[in-house]
């Protein structure tokens, strides 16, 4: 057995969505206590906003009334995947996806690779790449709506995911959570193969309508 790691690093200095930092919902590590400072234990605390860096997205997200995500079972997160590489493009239409049509509808979970964890890769890693990189919302890839649609009328799918921060505008997010498929964003495919099983627990919180999640290819 192989395990991927599918997931970005929890860090201050991961790639956030736009805005998310203004606004308060990225992620930050704070001490609390240090051995070294004279405290008794080592000890540090977080807050993070719950659709930071690789996260699920359920209907609450953006439908009114919309399960959230304690709702689900574990099972709904694991899951047969199925990965597409759409490269090097702003816009992921149905045109790039209807040729694996039949090895869509034999998965319950698909994830696009348009290539953007490398750039998510870069920023994490580098800081002189932080320092003069801005990512802008039109930056990231994300599914057209008529691909949306055309996705959510796969009764098998459970997941769809991307290796952008968002698989779209509200409309696109609207098309998959309304089918009760959950969104998985913020991913590392480049070195997963086409088709493994797919594990992605989110974090268990109440009340929430996404979570942070470990997601990872199992092979």
């Amino acid at each position: 057995m192989k395990i991927i790691d599918l997931s970005q690093t929890v860090s201050e200095t991961s790639l956030f969505y736009p805005g998310d930092i203004q606004a308060g919902a990225d992620f930050r590590l704070k001490k609390i206590e240090s051995m070294e400072e004279g405290g008794n234990v080592n000890s540090e605390a977080v807050t993070a906003g719950v659709h930071v860096l690789t996260h699920l997205d359920s209907p609450g997200h953006q439908v009114k009334g919309g399960k959230l995500i304690q709702e689900y079972p574990l099972e709904k997160f694991i899951q047969e995947a199925l990965i597409v590489e759409v490269l090097d493009r702003k816009e992921i239409a149905k045109k790039d996806l209807e040729p694996y049509q039949k090895e869509i509808e034999k998965v319950g979970a698909l994830l696009v690779r348009t290539g953007f964890d490398e750039v998510m890769e870069h920023y994490e890693q580098d800081a002189a790449f932080r320092q003069k990189t801005k990512i802008d919302i039109q930056d990231l890839p994300q599914f057209t709506q008529d691909c949306a649609d055309w996705l959510a009328k796969f009764a098998n799918l459970e997941i769809v995911g991307t290796d952008s921060l968002t698989v779209g505008g509200k409309q696109v997010h609207g098309a998959f959570l309304k089918k009760d498929i959950l969104l998985l964003e913020g991913l590392f495919l480049a070195k997963a193969p086409k088709k493994f099983v797919l594990h992605c627990f989110p974090w268990k919180l109440n009340k929430v309508n996404g979570a942070p999640c470990r997601a990872v290819a199992l092979i």
